[in-house]
């Protein structure tokens, strides 16, 4: 596919405006101590590839768009992405799943093909892999992993597992680990194995259609803007309620499940798990694939309801929350959980957005349009303090800015006015018109493993060693460029008829600054840019609302490695965690009383506890 130079230094100075919005540009390039990966500049690093692309440096628009893709990637947010023109015309595959296990679960683990895992149990002459292209394994894993905070998590991506798959489609044969997406941009893989034997394994590609006559037409058909670019796949979404999928395979009979296999509900019998409910929440987000799910938030709400009631009325007395694979999604469905086992302990969210120059434009826009009924972030008068009870007095004094680690920042805000929120379609236990129910906690908080009151963390790098209960990213908002886009184009006429007006947001001789600095909308690109995000919303704990928790090491109170079982029988795995972490079993040697482990002591408070919305 050809470059064209012009359109490229163009399309960067655009994304650039909107790459603005992400929450965490300043405290990158010199990030805190005890933050785990290596820093990176977002802002220099565009400006590089801006020259390189106006000198002829990229010789197509795949290099161009890979070198944009990688820059991101850099900054291990899986809230920060966009989907370039020529990095959706091809998929890569490795038909060779990966699994790392553990002969107990605290003996280090080892690398297996799928295949070959299954087969330990009767052939003791199975050899685990030690080196993939000529590079130790693990190190390998590690260099193509890109969307999580912490070292363990992007070596947990890498495999099969039943927990990312559903996550991913609702079912358990889906997701293979994203090793298996080719992501190490190898043709051929060579696999070593601990016996000295190696293995080939080719990447295939896979494309939709091809109906191109040669690398300009595929260019003109995927990056050139059509007429209709402003109408994207991520608008797509068929709203349903009819969406009923089979209860996943590899799982017990739940007792109740939302039917998407969004939430589940079990009462396992098997030992060690006699007392002991298990509800598995594999994504809070209200869709499977390309369809939105009808009232999914207020339906995901109902099941973990009634799971709570049905646990306590077969008389279990511990939970397990099993959050793996959990990625994020409607965050009103984490706040609404974390109430529904602490009742008597008030939510408490605290997030900041990053306040530059175009937000502050906005902002005042907003002022002119929005009353104190409409929600938006950039509504002063319906924002609230994370107290809850506090409100703004105006547009500046939400938007500050207040200089926090070098990043300018809006005032601290809540996550959102529940009062006003909290509503039947999107409800929160005790907010709003909603009533509280459960009145009183049904489990006493030493009887849950949950993110946030005990945690145990399984998998990671073959290490002893702390691991963090949370590995993926813990902005406390992900944002569509789309929606700045709409920002924008309700933005700018009303800032541009304002000019003339008595107190102008722009004042006509700035009117150029401002066509400047100000994004334009996506449909306007001089390349295709169909989806993309940011992470709008720094989170912060309530003793700590200077340092984003994205950047806290938090470790978990115990951890173990997979075991086979782990991997194709997930009963196995919380008769695990209850083992390690109500009977006393054994963790892995130097993974207890990590940094920032959440139960330290008998100090911590439900306040510090309640950060759990921001960890999901």
């Amino acid at each position: 596919m050809p470059l064209d130079e012009g359109r490229a230094v163009s399309f960067v100075e655009e994304y650039r405006k909107y790459l603005q919005f992400q929450s965490t540009i300043e405290i990158l390039p010199n990030p805190p101590a005890g933050y785990l990966m290596p820093p990176t500049d977002l802002l220099g690093g565009l400006d590089e590839i801006q020259v390189k692309a106006a000198i002829g440096f990229y010789s197509n628009q795949y290099d161009f768009d890979t070198a944009i893709s990688d820059l991101l990637k850099s900054a291990y947010d899986g809230h920060l992405s966009i989907q370039l023109c020529s990095l959706q015309v091809f998929w890569g595959k490795i038909d060779m799943p990966l699994v790392s296990i553990s002969s107990n679960g605290t003996a280090l683990p080892q690398v297996y093909t799928y295949s070959d895992a299954l087969q330990l149990q009767d052939e003791s002459s199975i050899s685990p892999i030690v080196s993939i292209n000529g590079q130790d394994v693990t190190e390998y894993m590690l260099s193509i992993g890109d969307s999580s905070q912490d070292w363990d998590a992007l070596y947990n991506g890498q495999f099969k597992s039943l927990a990312q798959s559903l996550n991913f489609n609702g079912s358990t044969d889906g997701f293979e680990g994203s090793f298996t997406s080719g992501a190490g941009k190898s043709a051929y893989h060579t696999v070593g194995f601990a016996n000295g034997s190696t293995s080939v394994v080719e990447t295939t590609v896979t494309v939709n259609t091809f109906p191109y006559e040669n690398g300009t037409s595929l260019w003109e058909s995927y990056c050139l803007p059509q007429e209709s670019s402003d109408e994207t796949s991520e608008d797509s979404s068929n709203s349903t309620s009819s969406l009923n999928l089979e209860a996943p395979d590899g799982y017990p009979e739940p007792v109740i499940r939302e039917k998407a296999n969004r939430i589940l509900g079990f009462l396992p019998d098997s030992k060690g798990l006699e007392d002991t409910a298990v509800l598995v929440v594999p994504t809070f987000v209200d869709a499977v694939g390309d369809v939105t799910i009808t009232n999914g938030t207020a339906e995901f709400a109902r099941i973990a309801r009634d799971f709570i009631s049905n646990a306590t009325s077969a008389g279990r007395t511990r939970m397990i929350i099993d959050l793996s694979g959990n990625g994020g999604g409607v965050i009103t469905s984490g706040l609404n959980l974390f109430r529904l086992f602490f009742p008597n302990t008030d939510i408490y969210t605290a997030a900041r957005w990053r306040a530059h120059e175009s937000v502050d434009l906005a902002g005042q826009a907003a002022d002119l349009l929005l009353g104190p009924s409409d929600s938006s972030w950039l509504n002063w008068k319906s924002q609230v303090k994370p107290d809850q009870k506090t409100d703004f007095e105006s547009w500046k004094d939400l938007f500050g800015p207040h200089d926090i680690l070098g990043i300018p920042s809006s005032s601290l805000i809540a996550y959102d006015n529940f009062s006003m929120s909290s509503t039947s379609e999107s409800p929160i236990s005790g907010y709003g018109d909603i009533d509280l129910d459960p009145a009183e906690p049904a489990f006493k908080a030493e009887d849950i493993i949950l993110a946030s009151v005990r945690t145990i963390a399984f998998g990671g790098r073959p290490s002893h060693g702390p691991m963090q209960g949370m590995g993926g990213v813990k902005g406390s908002q992900v944002y569509r460029l789309k929606d700045i886009s709409d920002i924008v184009e309700i933005a700018t006429p009303v800032i541009q008829e304002n000019s003339n007006s008595s107190d102008p947001i722009v004042a006509p001789e700035d009117m150029d600054h401002f066509n400047d600095i100000f994004p334009i909308p996506l449909s306007d690109f001089p390349l295709t840019l169909t989806t993309g995000f940011v992470n709008l919303l720094n989170a912060f704990k309530p003793t700590n609302h200077s340092l984003p928790r994205q950047f806290i090491y938090e470790a978990a109170e115990c951890r173990r490695y997979f075991t086979l079982d782990n991997i194709i029988a997930p009963e196995t795995l919380w008769a695990s965690a209850a083992d390690a972490m109500f009977y006393g079993g054994d963790c892995v040697p130097g993974s207890t009383n990590g940094t920032g482990s959440l139960w330290p002591s008998e100090s911590s408070t439900p306040e510090e506890l309640s950060g759990f919305h921001s960890r999901i």
